[in-house]
């Protein structure tokens, strides 16, 4: 079924005005003829008609008094309506274009006025919310400053006596470890073959199965030299954690390091300068760390003796002097005085 080349409707072959030039079919009332006219085998249509030349008018006679029956008989023909052209149709089908285009852009504008309400709905509702929870951080500010500063006492002990606990479990957990200090990094080291040698030293025989874990711990250093325990930057070289099987062996290797202090990476025949190898119990960060600020602290407060024992820290002044352990920080304070070490 072909469209009218007028309207641009569907026509049917029964009931359209073909051009006898091109393919186009339009509606009889489209091109101005009446439903019942009968058109000319020759018709064209307006946009074939208007592409068509002119012809030569180089022999049209002489006007004479013929002429003005002629000029009558075209002046009646003006007023007959003649089809529209093409360019009309054109201008037509542009402004109905148009027209659809405009609506859809009303039904888009009605949309987004419906989506911006509901938005602005949606941010009224928000406002209302943030509103809400600033009147409830308000009551509870007020209900926290009418208690008074005894009640954040109490929080702050509480919170105090919870991290102790906390730590305590975590040195619980480490009553096997060991940490080993000194001995320099190479690559493709032979972790196990180092701690064996070292414990032979000290007198302990130390076997397979009694080892469960070796590993250095820290940071990662790159572009170091294998035996030399100190970076450019100063970082020094990272130390071994041992986890035992048993803690009697734990035990055993913490005595003997003790009673040979003098350890060095020369008796365990190592290349390089000799350093000295250092055999601790493993602590957790914070019983570290507050190891470390004992030690500055009895340093300053001229004390003899700053060591651990099974995860705990003790200072001595003297021998003879009973032993203080330390707990916290506060202890620092209370022990070293103001020789305490930020």
């Amino acid at each position: 079924m072909a469209k009218c080349g007028g309207c641009g409707k569907f026509i049917s072959s029964a009931d359209c005005v073909r051009c006898t030039k091109c393919p186009g079919a339009y509606h009889p009332g489209c091109v101005g003829f009446p439903a019942s006219a009968k058109v000319s085998p020759t018709w064209l249509c307006p946009g074939c008609k208007a592409k068509a030349p002119r012809l030569d008018n180089s022999a049209t006679p002489v006007k004479s008094a013929m002429s003005e029956c002629c000029t009558e008989t075209q002046s009646q023909l003006s007023d007959v309506d003649l089809p529209p052209s093409a360019t009309d149709l054109n201008v037509a089908y542009e402004i109905r274009c148009f027209r659809q285009e405009l609506g859809a852009m009303r039904d888009e504008f009605r949309q987004f006025q419906a989506e911006l309400l509901s938005l602005r709905t949606s941010v009224n509702d928000c406002n209302q919310r943030m509103n809400n929870i600033e009147s409830k951080v308000t009551d509870i500010e007020r209900r926290f400053e009418e208690q008074g500063p005894a009640k954040y006492d109490a929080v702050e002990a509480t919170i105090a006596a919870l991290k102790a606990q906390l730590n305590d479990r975590d040195q619980e957990l480490l009553q096997n470890d060991l940490i080993i200090a000194g001995i320099p990094e190479t690559k493709g080291e032979n972790q196990f073959h180092t701690i064996r040698v070292l414990s032979s030293k000290l007198g302990v025989t130390l076997e397979e199965q009694d080892v469960v874990n070796i590993e250095r711990i820290g940071a990662v250093r790159r572009n170091f030299i294998d035996g030399v325990d100190s970076a450019p930057g100063g970082m020094r070289v990272r130390v071994i954690a041992v986890r035992l099987a048993r803690r009697v062996v734990r035990d055993q290797l913490l005595r003997a390091a003790r009673v040979r202090r003098g350890l060095a990476t020369a008796d365990l025949d190592m290349s390089g300068p000799p350093r000295r190898v250092y055999i601790n119990e493993r602590l957790t960060p914070a019983n570290s760390k507050l190891f470390h600020s004992a030690r500055e602290a009895g340093q300053r407060a001229r004390y003899g003796y700053v060591w651990t024992k099974d995860g705990r820290i003790y200072a001595r002044r003297e021998d003879g002097v009973p032993a203080q352990r330390i707990h916290n920080d506060a202890d620092l304070a209370q022990i070293f005085g103001n020789s305490r070490v930020g």
